[in-house]
């Protein structure tokens, strides 16, 4: 279907059972390009894909972005141009209800019937109820957002260069992040290059600027591996980052964040990394859920209300078979469950043996600017270039499963960029 149709969805919709698909993010969109693959030779289902944007967000480069070390353009890949030729439509338009009961899908765009539904809406930011926050903190969940950063620091140097207030001056040249988890880390450490080449845009000493990471755990990256993090930790470091943890945010005043140490930091950028949850819509469907709103889905990813609901990436609550915690939501896990998803409903299709979902994480890696980084491949332990390079093989790859050398190449000169390589 093409952008510009504007008929009524429920009419275009005829002689044929729908499998429609809620986000084309990792999970949403592996899941309509793998079922469009196994669908070739049956002509009874239609596959629906349907997304806010019109375009498949890179969402793990979203600190590049925000950075300046890559362009939106390179994060951002048009959903047309990935379905091209194939038997996936696409419907430019924001889900605003499910009705479960009438397997009925509502979007700005009109009703959608379905008789078989996928959610993989991804998630939101959590604030944790803390006062402020979501009105003065800036997040970084959307290549929009990435933008909106970048543009707002670049903003808040040039105005530093000629404010005379000096307490005003030291609050814009002030970045805050709050987090110290893979984004915030992540985000933090490239952001260095960047403040360093802003200062030297507008003449301001580098040591006028001061890089914040604010963490309520008493370490960075809880739950990765320790020495990894240790690692990380004194990169950051070196890299000039002031890390304060065990200190938990307590409230966002006016260029001002309050923690439950006493100690304020005036600050013009409070960029909050803290955590997610499953977005409102999916919250509020009335489906069962269990922690941040996350759906409680059985082996085969289907919803324990409705089994003609499949539920995956950062919607699901899945838990680890190791640690009966709940899983931290990853695109790595969210294509494992979208992959299997669309099996299970071809299964069904088919009146085959469906399969049930052993999460495997094969790796972690979490990228420190430039080309550094520190994480885990199987068993073995990989840090600096090495990691990076692993880390870089793996957005490759998955480019290219997205569309082949022609995503892949033009990308690759951006992907590859670096300053210094940090040891």
């Amino acid at each position: 279907m093409k952008n510009g149709d504007q008929r009524p969805l429920m009419t275009l919709m005829v002689n044929k059972k729908h499998i429609v698909i809620l986000g084309a993010g990792y999970g949403g969109l592996r899941t309509a390009l793998k079922l469009e693959q196994l669908l070739q030779q049956n002509a009874d289902w239609r596959i629906l894909l349907i997304d806010r944007y019109d375009f498949h967000q890179l969402k793990t480069e979203l600190h590049e972005v925000a950075a300046g070390k890559i362009s939106a353009k390179v994060a951002a890949i048009p959903i047309l141009k990935l379905i091209k030729n194939k038997k996936i439509e696409f419907i430019q338009a924001e889900v605003t209800n499910i009705d479960f009961n009438q397997h009925v899908v509502s979007t700005t765009r009109g009703k959608i019937s379905y008789d078989k539904l996928v959610i993989a809406l991804g998630s939101e930011t959590e604030f944790f109820g803390i006062p402020g926050l979501s009105k003065q903190a800036f997040t970084l969940s959307s290549i929009d957002d990435a933008k909106h950063i970048k543009a707002h620091i670049h903003n808040m140097f040039a105005q530093a260069k000629n404010e005379k207030d000096e307490a005003e001056r030291q609050a814009m040249l002030t970045i805050v992040v709050g987090g110290g988890g893979f984004t915030g880390v992540e985000l933090a450490t490239e952001l260095t290059d960047y403040l360093s080449k802003l200062c030297k845009q507008f003449g301001i000493a580098l040591n006028e600027t001061q890089l914040v990471v604010i963490e309520a755990e008493d370490t960075i990256l809880a739950g990765f591996d320790v020495e990894l993090a240790n690692r990380a930790q004194q990169v950051m470091k070196r890299k000039g980052i002031r890390l304060m943890l065990k200190t938990p945010c307590v409230s966002m005043e006016k260029n001002l964040v309050k923690l439950r140490t006493g100690e304020n930091v005036r600050t013009r950028t409070l960029i909050w990394t803290g955590g997610v949850r499953t977005c409102d819509l999916v919250a509020e469907a009335g489906l069962k859920y269990g922690p941040r709103s996350r759906v409680v889905v059985n082996p085969y990813l289907e919803s324990v209300d409705h089994p003609e609901v499949y539920v995956i990436g950062d919607n699901a609550l899945i838990l680890d078979p190791s640690t009966n915690r709940p899983l931290a939501p990853t695109a790595q896990l969210a294509l494992q469950q979208a992959e299997l998803a669309a099996l299970n409903i071809y299964a069904e299709i088919k009146g085959a043996k469906r399969v049930r979902y052993v999460p495997k994480v094969v790796g972690q890696f979490v990228s420190l600017g430039g080309r550094n980084a520190v994480g885990w491949v199987w068993k073995f332990k990989v840090t600096g270039f090495v990691a990076w390079f692993l880390k870089r093989i793996t957005l490759v790859r998955y480019l290219y499963s997205l569309g082949g050398f022609k995503l892949m190449i033009p990308r690759l000169p951006a992907l590859s960029c670096s300053s210094e390589i940090f040891e």
